[in-house]
């Protein structure tokens, strides 16, 4: 064991006493280090933080401060745990998973130093003084901190030809199939440039929320930010899941833009934002440092305006002259800072527990609060999303607890102040029953919700309609809660298909408040005007699990009718390209339950589109070879890449799959063509080579 250096006329006991501290502090930064290490594997790798920045940030300071002041700790680490020599103060993000390529980083992705205190801002900007001999005022651009998931995207002529995550800083995950499908990123520069820009990949507050809500309605766990959104979905193996969620991307540095002549980092923006890249628009310049202490104070309330989370502002050396004498650390420039928000989070009092019930019949247990200010508004309520999520928490009724809002909007309950428990709390037990219609409640496989099953329950007709009426359902106006409601206890609406009745019931119509002969005439127009509804908003209004906008215009589209939809087997669902296994089950589950299916007819009867209008199509396909058949290509092509290949087949009317199945007609291949060939023989698939396939089809 090692000792700290001592005064020789020490006594012997005094000695012992320091041994013994040793192996304490030693103990604690064994700790402190294997806890940091969990917590940036829960936050790089696996998107699922379980504490807030605040308290990682706290842990890391702790852990610097010990290395400081006893270097002789760390060594003994390091030389004990050869294969955890890179200490977390020193490390940049987490590592590249095995399930995406890596790819190293031509220009390493680095880290900020980061700050909770202005003051230490001000600290910062002496420093950089200091360094470069400067009495004189110093450029500095201050701008948002977004986050979301760090994302390097490397193009090659002006087109888009990489796009790799931060991992280690060093090196990174290629996903770039993934980021193709993010619309704010261009896939083609203004100009034919070859460069490289960071950024960061977000999911917008309004869209997580919406994520959210659905993942409440069908069971499954709700994700805990934006940012372990983003991340998670930019990491998704099936890249339909990308395009679905809507995530954006913002753009704020230029690697190596000296080299184009670009002289400042001001510049270096306005030059991306030229080539066609978004950013937050959010650049702003400062000389002066009580004018730049100004802007962050403003910056604290001014960022609840956005729609997308930001947990701080970064404030940047304007000038690039400067950057080389500031140089770096290990895993940060000097030349710039990072000040973080303190998330706000308050205590209050859980006097009760109420339940809500959802569209899909999830019971959602709510948090009923003591009234208390939040980031600017009263809250009294809060989601508990689960009963998983009490039982994990340990949340009783009468307890304190501390409550922050995720993503800005929605309240939650972090924690249980169990210090100021009394023994009187209670236990919160979990419904047996529906709280609305009394049902029994049931748990599906792999789900942590509880549901009612009742197709009747009053609330969950309630919630169906709500969806089936809304702007990208069948967008009926007028039909507001209230009307629902009323006509839900008067007996009138049962099922959605009850709406297409309302208009025999415009007597009690006009008994209901703000209820006048023209509201009535719009809301029955607008309700006959629905009939006419694509057959892609129809089956989106359904409301069925895992199914959004962008799966419906895909499906209605190939399937052409409901009845063809119906008789899929989920196989057969998951060659269309874009319908993943939770959809694809969700999709056969709801077609092939009996109240469901009877729902369908009554919406067709009554006159709702539930199939394709071939004369939508811009461009009528004419009879050819390939027309309906089915195509797969696979291996290294010399004529084609796979994209055209695709596109000629999907222009003559043709299907393309993902997967070599039964239902493949022909493939494909090239060199190197690999296991789909294996597969295809055995099947007995036709295989075709790029000669063959033109000789045969194009000809």
């Amino acid at each position: 064991m090692k000792l700290f250096k001592i005064n020789n006329e020490t006594e012997n006991k005094e000695e012992n006493n320091y041994e013994i501290d040793l192996v304490q502090l030693e103990k604690k930064y064994n700790k402190l280090r294997e806890e940091i290490e969990k917590h940036n594997n829960l936050y790089y790798n696996e998107d699922n933080s379980i504490i807030s920045d605040s308290e990682y940030d706290s842990l890391i300071k702790e852990l610097k401060n010990i290395e400081e002041k006893y270097p002789s700790v760390k060594i003994d680490f390091e030389n004990k745990f050869s294969d955890k020599n890179i200490t977390p103060t020193e490390k940049i993000g987490g590592f590249a998973i095995s399930k995406f390529d890596k790819i190293n980083h031509k220009v390493p992705m680095l880290s900020l130093d980061n700050t909770y205190n202005i003051n230490e801002i001000k600290e910062f900007d002496q420093r950089v003084r200091k360094k470069l001999e400067l009495d004189k005022k110093i450029e500095y651009i201050l701008e948002l901190k977004l986050d979301g998931l760090s994302i390097s995207l490397i193009y090659e002529d002006g087109i888009l030809v990489k796009g790799v995550t931060r991992g280690d800083g060093q090196i990174g995950e290629d996903v770039t199939k993934n980021i193709m499908e993010i619309k704010s990123i261009p896939k083609k520069l203004k100009e034919p440039l070859n460069l490289e820009v960071r950024g960061e990949i977000v999911l917008p507050i309004s869209n997580f929320n919406k994520l959210n809500e659905l993942r409440m309605e069908i069971g499954e766990e709700v994700l805990a930010n934006p940012r372990n959104a983003a991340a998670g979905t930019i990491r998704q193996l099936d890249s339909s899941v990308v395009k679905e969620r809507g995530l954006d991307c913002y753009l704020y540095y230029l690697v190596e833009s000296e080299k184009l002549g670009i002289k400042s980092h001001e510049e270096s923006v306005k030059f991306i934002e030229n080539l066609g890249f978004k950013t937050t628009k959010v650049f702003e310049k400062y000389d002066d440092f009580y004018k730049l202490e100004d802007g962050i104070k403003r910056w604290h309330f001014d960022r609840e305006k956005l729609n997308y989370e930001t947990d701080g502002l970064v404030i940047k050396v304007n000038d690039f002259l400067y950057y080389e004498e500031l140089g770096y650390t290990t895993k940060s420039p000097r030349w710039a800072i990072a000040y973080k928000f303190p998330a706000e989070q308050v205590k209050t009092k859980l006097h009760n527990i109420t339940f809500q019930v959802g569209r899909t019949g999830v019971v959602t247990p709510v948090a009923e609060l003591e009234p208390v200010s939040l980031s600017g508004s009263i809250v009294k309520r809060a989601s508990l999303h689960n009963f998983d999520e009490i039982k994990r928490k340990d949340i009783k009724i009468g307890d304190n607890v501390i409550i922050e809002k995720a993503a800005e909007i929605i309240p939650q309950v972090v924690s249980v102040v169990i210090e100021d428990r009394k023994g009187v709390e209670i236990e919160i037990e979990i419904p047996k029953n529906c709280p609305i219609c009394g049902t029994t409640l049931i748990k599906e496989d792999n789900q942590v919700a509880l549901k009612c099953p009742s197709s009747t329950c009053p609330e969950k007709v309630k919630r169906e309609i709500e969806y089936f009426v809304s702007r990208d359902a069948m967008n009926i106006t007028g039909l507001g809660e209230k009307i629902v409601e009323k006509f839900i206890e008067l007996g009138k609406i049962k099922t959605v298909v009850d709406i297409y009745s309302l208009e025999n019931y415009r007597e009690e119509l006009e008994k209901l408040d703000k209820m006048g002969k023209k509201s009535i005439d719009n809301l029955i127009n607008s309700i006959n005007e629905s009939k006419n509804r694509e057959f892609n908003k129809v089956f989106y209004s359904l409301g069925i699990p895992f199914i959004g906008k962008f799966n419906a215009n895909l499906l209605t589209k190939i399937v052409k009718n409901i009845d063809n939809l119906k008789n899929q087997s989920i196989e057969e669902l998951l060659e269309v390209k874009g319908i993943g296994e939770k959809a694809a089950i969700s999709i056969f589950d709801y077609l092939n339950n009996e109240d469901n299916w009877e729902k369908i007819k009554l919406l067709k009867a009554i006159g709702l589109k539930f199939e394709f209008d071939d004369l939508l199509e811009k461009i009528e396909v004419e009879d050819n070879p390939i027309k309906n058949k089915n195509f797969l290509a696979t291996g290294k092509l010399e004529k084609y890449s796979r994209e055209e290949i695709k596109d000629i087949i999907l222009s003559k009317g043709g299907n393309y799959l993902s997967t070599v199945s039964k239902n493949l007609d022909f493939l494909i291949a090239g060199e190197k063509a690999g296991s789909k060939l294996s597969k295809a023989e055995n099947l007995g698939i036709r295989v075709l080579s790029e000669n063959e396939f033109e000789k045969e089809f194009l000809e």
